[in-house]
Order: C-alpha cells, then structure tokens, then sequence
C-alpha cells in the first residue's frame, strides 16, 4: 500500500494548513492583549494570556509529529502501518523543505508545561537552597519588559512582551518566531494548488 494510494492522505496536509492558522490567530491575540505601553512599563496578571500560549505550544507539537515520527514500529502497529507513517512524515518534511522551523520543532519548553509539577519541584527545591536570592518569583503574569522590576523577577509562566517570549524557569521560547514560521508554513502549503485560495475548514471524502 502507496500514501497517494490511501483514501486520508489528503487530511494531513489540510491538519497542518489548520494547525498553522490555528497557531497564528492565537499568537496575535497573545500580542494583542499584551501592549506595550509608549512610556514607562506595563505588569498584569493574565492566566489567559498563558492559556494561549499553551494551546500555541500544543497546536506546534501537533505539527512536530506530522513532519518528525519515531523509526520504530509503535505497539500494535503492522509493517503496513508503519511504512506509512514513515512515509507520511518523510512527503510532508518535504513539502515544507527547506523552511527552518526551529522554534515549532522546540520540545523543551512544552515539557516544562505538560510536566510543570516535576519542573516546579525542581525550581521549588533549588531557590529554597538559595535564601539570599533577593527576587520575585513571577507566576502567569505579563510584563512588558524585563526592567519593570529590579532585580530581574524569576520567570514561573511568564510572558514578556517586548521580546515576544515566553518563559518558564530555566527555559524560554519565542513565540513571535512560532508566529512568523506558521506563516511560512500556510504560505508553503498555499503553493499547492488545493490550497491556494482556502482558508481551513472541513471537508467530506468518499471513501
């Protein structure tokens, strides 16, 4: 059995498209909700804000394993179903050849949130060795920039605005460039001709 042979194939290029659309619309609310005040700096509270982001990072991991699956045969998978899997991934890698989407491929950050206790109790455990750190630890909020408070605030779901990143503990993220490599992706793809004039949606197919 051929991918092209296979009645679905279509539905992960039209998964991608709407996953990249769905990516750019959440970013720009992100950026939207964030302003950057023309003088001096902005801080809110915003657990929305982090919602966003989340479901941003999770709409990139969805598009991560259409282009990049694992070598190995998954548990209950035939040899059928794993040449095509392998061959799924490889046509749209190439569909996309040669965008570098560095930051939608960015797993680190999205470990942190899917398991943010593991993480928490890491941090939890290394700024309690540190009774002189002098900071404050800054949880689901917004900032505008890093010089809203001094020192440096300690970032636990944090949103700067400025830079157009997220970060949480150690590790950061830019949504601005998830934003702009999303839009290269819709661009790609709407050189295709199936795509050119469409926006996502659903579809029915005869199988």
């Amino acid at each position: 059995m051929e991918l092209a042979e296979t009645k679905l194939a279509t539905l992960f290029y039209h998964e991608m498209f709407w996953l990249s659309h769905s990516i750019v619309r959440k970013c720009e609310e992100v950026f939207s909700k964030s302003n950057i005040p023309e003088q001096g700096y902005m801080i809110q509270v915003d657990p929305e804000v982090h919602s966003k982001i989340a479901s941003v990072l999770s709409d990139a991991a969805n598009i991560k394993k259409l282009v990049q699956t694992q070598g190995v045969k998954l548990k209950g998978e035939n040899a059928v179903r794993f040449k095509l899997r392998k061959d799924r991934a490889r046509e749209l890698a190439q569909a996309l050849a040669p965008l570098e989407l560095t930051e939608i491929f960015n797993h680190k950050v999205r470990n942190t949130l899917e398991h943010f206790d593991e993480y928490l109790d890491e941090a939890n455990y290394d700024i309690s060795k540190r009774p002189d750190l002098g900071t404050m630890a800054a949880y689901n909020m917004v900032i505008s920039h890093w010089e809203v408070t001094e020192p440096r605030v300690y970032p636990i779901r944090l949103y700067v605005a400025s830079e157009k990143k997220f970060y949480n503990m150690k590790w950061a993220v830019d949504i601005g460039l998830i934003h702009k490599e999303a839009n290269l992706i819709i661009d790609r793809l709407k050189k295709i001709p199936a795509f050119s004039n469409q926006e996502p949606g659903g579809l029915m197919i005869r199988v």
